[in-house]
């Protein structure tokens, strides 16, 4: 999937207020997989230093910053993914509070 269409995914999720399913390479932390997220935000940084972007206002790039929060993480820290790594996104019909 082309990163945009990465982002049309996780703006339709935001719309209906549903956790969304991104496929993100292995990292330091963890394994490549699917990871149900909440999204939060997208950023120029990771948080707190990257200024918050709007999708459909402000120029988005692969570089920029997906923040989300993980579905089954009962810590419920913000994680966050560089949205040119992530390889594939599709709803997960799950609503979220």
């Amino acid at each position: 999937m082309d990163f945009r269409d990465i982002l049309k995914v996780i703006a339709k999720a935001v719309e209906k207020k549903e956790t969304v399913e991104i496929y993100y390479p292995e990292t330091e932390n963890s394994m490549e997989g699917w990871r149900e997220v909440i999204p939060h935000s997208l950023t120029t940084d990771i948080p707190p230093d990257g200024e918050v972007l709007v999708y459909e206002k402000d120029r988005l790039s692969p570089g920029h910053i997906f923040n989300a929060y993980l579905v089954d993480e009962k810590e419920g820290s913000l994680r966050s993914f560089i949205i040119g790594k992530i390889k594939s996104a599709r709803l997960s019909g799950k609503k979220h509070g």
